[in-house]
């Protein structure tokens, strides 16, 4: 089960995972997830190409698309149009305006465009200050305008907060839970469950880089991660 806690280094959230180890095989089975891990997981696919090309050259693993991002990350402004700032190409918003805590930490900070209308309620928006209204030429739009969320706070990211998930080890997410019924065999068929361990792990900032990049390397994302390095050499399974 996720479930979100606090620490007391400025309030910063943590997921609290639970993990299903095979420990003969020294590999994590699945974690049983919530809507704060899965939504994780999911906006990474949400992600613009900009801001994962930074966390992985972060990471030392983008090849020239590294080269890519800090070409433009360097280069003058201008030479770019009016209307495009170094800043907003590199870290352009996200896909909603709620995005998930521990992605927004891990992650650079979008920088919101703001957008302008005219003095008289004329219906023109432009992100460029002091554009002429189309309907009244002596006019400028320069009235900033609000932005307003569409979507309520209380349903925010992506999945519904009742629904239980199963996330396996390559990350493949299916409604519903496992490990009710697993801890009800148990106290049945204590030989056949013996090899089984289930293990509660801290998901904050840097775990949600090392499974972002783990993502592109292997199928064993959460056993690469959350499993410790020795337990995986000592399973032959040197990653």
């Amino acid at each position: 089960m996720a479930t979100v806690t606090a620490t007391s280094n400025n309030e910063t959230k943590k997921v609290k995972l639970k993990l299903i180890i095979d420990k003969p095989a020294n590999k994590v089975l699945f974690a049983e997830a919530e809507k704060d891990f899965v939504d994780i997981l999911f906006n990474l696919l949400y992600m613009p190409f900009g801001s994962v090309i930074r966390l992985l050259r972060d990471a030392g693993m983008v090849g020239c698309t590294g080269n890519l991002y800090q070409s433009l990350e360097n280069l003058s402004e201008a030479l770019l149009i009016t209307n495009q700032t170094n800043v907003e190409l590199l870290k352009p918003l996200l896909k909603w305006e709620k995005e998930s805590l521990l992605l927004l930490q891990a992650c650079p900070q979008p920088v919101e465009r703001k957008l302008y209308g005219c003095p008289f309620y004329h219906s023109y928006v432009t992100n460029q200050k002091n554009t002429c209204c189309p309907q009244c030429p002596n006019y400028y739009l320069n009235s900033e305008l609000t932005q307003v969320n569409m979507v309520p706070a209380c349903e925010g990211g992506i999945v519904k907060k009742s629904v239980a998930f199963t996330v396996t080890d390559d990350l493949s997410v299916t409604p519903g839970s496992m490990i009710s019924g697993i801890g009800l065999l148990k106290g049945k068929l204590k030989d056949a469950f013996g090899a089984l361990e289930e293990r509660v792990v801290d998901i904050g900032p840097d775990e949600v880089l090392e499974l972002f990049k783990a993502s592109f390397q292997t199928n064993e994302a959460l056993s690469t991660v959350f499993l410790p390095h020795e337990e995986r050499v000592h399973g032959m399974k040197i990653i």
